[in-house]
């Protein structure tokens, strides 16, 4: 019978390849983000956003009384209006409606979210033509994924 000796213990190898430079378009996003004591302070998540600059709600009432249909949000300062200019996502999934893209605000109450991220910037590419502005991503308490 032959014996094959055991293979020779080689030391371990580290490849680490070099960074890209940062690309162009990157400066054209920016990302706020809100954790559950910043939302613990407003009643409302409409309100909670209202309280970052650059967010633009569209109403003239409390999302406590007001028609979801004119209930629509913008980034940027790009023509706030009924029709939602900022896509909103849930865990991923859009809330906007599908029609006029407007958000109803009283279907996600703040104790239930842990966090969200308000990506500014027109995002077409990563996220569709309905995030004209940017987009805002909800977090689920207890939720798995984070972005």
């Amino acid at each position: 019978m032959l014996q094959i000796p055991p293979p020779p213990q080689l030391p371990e190898v580290v490849v680490t390849g070099a960074r890209l430079p940062p690309a162009a378009g990157e400066a054209a996003f920016s990302i706020i983000r809100l954790d559950d004591g910043d939302l613990r302070d407003q009643q409302r998540l409409d309100e909670a956003l209202a309280s970052v600059p650059a967010v633009s709600l569209f109403r003239r009432t409390s999302s406590l009384s007001a028609n979801p249909t004119t209930q629509g949000i913008s980034l940027r300062a790009v023509a706030p209006s009924g029709a939602g200019r900022t896509l909103v996502t849930l865990d991923g999934v859009p809330l906007n409606d599908p029609f006029g893209g407007w958000v109803i605000w009283s279907q996600v109450p703040t104790e239930s979210l842990s966090g969200l991220d308000i990506v500014r910037g027109s995002g077409a590419g990563p996220y569709g033509a309905g995030a004209l502005t940017g987009v805002i991503q909800l977090r689920e308490r207890g939720a798995g994924g984070a972005l």
